[in-house]
């Protein structure tokens, strides 16, 4: 028996979690690759210190090794710059990237909740608390701070009473929560924006039946197509906000790749001079 789709499909048909989930894999994609690349720049770090070390005994017996000190140093500082910016780069993005998509599921909720009907026992709080699932707030919350109290009780001027929650953690694994809980979100919203097709044509009908409604039905509608073009531009938005991180992700995986190279291991040598060189065209 085939199942009956909800009224309110042509605006579930606009979700596409399929294609959210994609990009998502392809931008933890790179960053896994990313990381690849990181651990070359701590290689090449490390060799160019062993170097250094064997240059500073070669020069301590006496072999004349020139400025290669001083050009081995430089190499290596720009190296650990390039490998702290990155480090840093890739966990402020990731950070960034779910608190964008947070305060999106935040705006989606809110929507939600001004035409929902709170349940009797429940507060609108413990309601939008359920419809994040347990997701890690953004930013963190304010928890006590351990530091702001003395053993004997006394307060520690100076120190702040709250600091935001250390173990808030924001990895790709949480990323992928948020956009579940975004799809979900969305879903819930568009079976709200259903619910005014039904409203509407029972304050018709009872027009029809002599009922002075006044302006109610040209009201519902109008919230409706409110709500309705709110929702299209959710899914617009989405969509081209994870594009263009994909975008973003890419481009700086092509830095991290180019810099990482600037030093091959033995064995990539060994490798590159085996290659046969292409034979002269005709």
């Amino acid at each position: 028996m085939t199942a009956i789709k909800p009224t309110d499909s042509v605006l579930r048909d606009k979700i596409k979690s399929d294609e959210y989930n994609t990009v998502l894999n392809d931008i933890n994609l790179q960053y896994t690759e990313m990381d690849k690349f990181i651990g070359n720049l701590e290689s090449d770090i490390v060799s160019i210190k062993d170097f250094e070390n064997s240059l500073i005994a070669d020069q301590e017996r006496g072999y004349d090794v020139g400025t290669s000190l001083d050009t081995l140093g430089f190499q290596k500082d720009s190296l650990q710059i390039d490998l702290d910016f990155f480090k840093h780069m890739k966990d402020v993005y990731i950070q960034k990237l779910y608190g964008d998509l947070y305060k999106y599921c935040d705006g989606i909720i809110e929507n939600a909740l001004a035409i929902e009907e709170i349940p009797n026992g429940f507060t609108r709080d413990q309601v939008r608390d359920r419809k994040f699932r347990g997701i890690v707030q953004y930013p963190p919350k304010e928890i006590t701070n351990p530091a702001a109290t003395n053993p004997d009780g006394t307060i520690n001027d100076g120190v702040p009473a709250t600091i935001p929650d250390p173990y808030a953690t924001y990895d790709m694994n949480g990323i992928f929560t948020v956009i579940s809980t975004i799809v979900v979100n969305l879903r819930e919203l568009a079976d709200d924006i259903g619910t005014f097709t039904d409203r509407i044509k029972t304050a018709q009908e009872r027009e029809s039946r002599g009922f002075s409604v006044g302006n109610l039905i040209m009201n519902l509608e109008g919230q409706q197509q409110k709500l309705t073009l709110e929702f299209d531009t959710y899914i617009e938005r989405l969509s081209k906000f994870l594009d263009q991180n994909k975008n973003f992700s890419t481009r700086c995986l092509k830095r991290i790749q180019m810099i990482s190279t600037e030093i091959v291991t033995a064995e990539e040598q060994a490798t590159t001079n085996s290659e046969p060189e292409p034979e002269p065209s005709a």
